[in-house]
């Protein structure tokens, strides 16, 4: 997959789509599917246009909007889907005041669209249109096939980014993936903390993520860490260590049956299942004793 920019011109006339696409869950990856499908069919490039940062951030810049993936993250997800070019723009305030029908225009002119395949919610351009019809008499116009996929939904459930959030803000990682398609995934670099857990003979990986991407609720998790290749299981905790006085809230995984120098490293955790909430134990040998029971209740659950 190739990322392109507005500077450049595309010389292949393409079959695109527009979103934000935060977590390219399922209801995103039907709708991709049926892009590269119809680009095929059309002799076509596919072309996903998105953004790097939520267009909500930008029109409310003090607003907290968390993210289910990073940039990076949704570029390796579009390039796996067999997406031809994605086009990330900034969402700037000339983006913003850009109409339905000069966007359209735009990605018409430089980057060859053809048809646009709409998501079933998604909506575009500061005139904020908001029928298909309204839509589709613009890029009539303008010289574009456009039609609205149909909501992609799992058990009676519109697959969505709120409904996902909402469900990892409850420690519902489970049902989360339900929706996801996959094990929702926390990244960062291997710092040094404390060495708390090292004392208790439970020694933690601390993270440093992205300030921009969602934690599910503080509490205790099991997850699955990639080293070298190899899949280890471990005890991810989340929150803000009541039991040592701790105040910032910190990511720390215990990889169990591991032992080596990490620091520095990034590590990805794919989080399976929610363990217990976060507690205040009295003593740091109460706390030793509740981490011995997570972790024979995680090697019970993951075998």
């Amino acid at each position: 997959m190739q990322i392109v920019s507005l500077a450049q011109h595309l010389e292949c006339e393409t079959v695109a789509t527009i979103g934000f696409f935060d977590g390219v869950h399922r209801g995103h990856r039907f709708l991709l599917d049926e892009l590269t499908q119809r680009a095929a069919r059309e002799h076509c490039a596919s072309l996903v246009v998105s953004f790097a940062d939520s267009p909500a951030r930008a029109l409310q810049p003090a607003s907290d909007v968390y993210l289910l993936t990073t940039p990076l993250e949704k570029v390796t997800f579009f390039s796996q889907a067999g997406i031809d070019y994605c086009l990330l723009l900034d969402f700037d305030a000339r983006l913003a005041r850009l109409t339905a029908e000069e966007f359209l225009t735009l990605l018409h002119q430089q980057c060859g669209v053809r048809r646009l395949l709409m998501g079933y919610d998604h909506h575009f351009g500061s005139d904020r249109l908001r029928s298909v019809a309204d839509y589709q008499a613009v890029a009539d116009d303008v010289g574009v096939a456009l039609e609205q996929e149909e909501p992609f939904t799992v058990a009676g459930t519109i697959v969505g980014s709120r409904v996902i959030r909402n469900y990892l803000m409850a420690g519902r990682v489970d049902e989360a993936a339900r929706l996801l398609g996959y094990n929702y995934t926390i990244s960062g670099r291997v710092e040094h903390g404390c060495a708390i857990g090292r004392t208790i003979g439970f020694p933690t990986a601390n993270l440093s993520v992205s300030p921009r991407k969602l934690l599910p609720k503080n509490g205790v998790y099991a997850v699955e860490v990639e080293i070298n290749g190899l899949i280890y299981n471990g005890l991810l905790n989340i929150g803000t260590r009541p039991t040592v006085a701790g105040d910032a809230r910190t990511v720390e995984v215990h990889i169990v049956d591991f032992a080596g120098d990490i620091y520095g490293r990034q590590l990805t955790l794919r989080l399976i299942k929610h363990v217990r909430d976060e507690q205040k134990f009295d003593s740091l040998d109460d706390l030793k004793k509740q981490i011995e029971a997570d972790k024979a209740y995680l090697q019970r659950s993951l075998t």
